[in-house]
């Protein structure tokens, strides 16, 4: 029994084309949703980082009367006569900190500047926000959060 042309194995161009198409639709629905988890795990860590910060904040506020003048305050306690936010002295008897620490003693790392002294801290509100001026998959400024 001999082979003829029509008896060889292999793929006709309809199927692979049918494969093509196939592999780009899983592309177009896959590639979208992988691209996005990086932005979505940093929005993650900096909605965590501000939580932890103004938590921080609040405690120091609670405990010294006002709110720390800068947010080093929060890792390193003031020197006596040493004022808040307001201008008022502090009351470091008080000082039960630090209220804030991280791995390298340092302030946490804003993820998307990439600096631990971009943080925007308003210090007679003691409030605080990211330094980037990106926006949100959402759409809203993160300095907004």
């Amino acid at each position: 029994m001999g082979t003829t042309g029509r008896g060889r194995g292999g793929f006709t161009v309809i199927e692979l084309m049918l494969v093509v198409a196939i592999i780009a639709v899983l592309s177009a629905i896959i590639i979208p949703q992988a691209a996005g988890t990086g932005q979505k795990t940093k929005e993650a860590v900096l909605r965590g980082q501000l939580d932890q910060m103004r938590k921080a904040i609040e405690q120091f506020r609670s405990d010294c009367g006002h709110y720390p003048a800068l947010l080093v305050q929060l890792q390193t306690q003031p020197p006596e006569r040493q004022v808040g936010g307001t201008g008022a002295p502090l009351d470091v008897a008080y000082w039960g900190g630090p209220y804030l620490t991280t791995p390298d003693g340092g302030l946490p790392e804003d993820p998307f500047t990439g600096d631990s002294d971009s943080w925007i801290y308003d210090p007679t509100s003691g409030d605080v926000h990211s330094g980037s001026r990106l926006t949100s998959r959402a759409g809203e400024a993160y300095s907004a959060w």
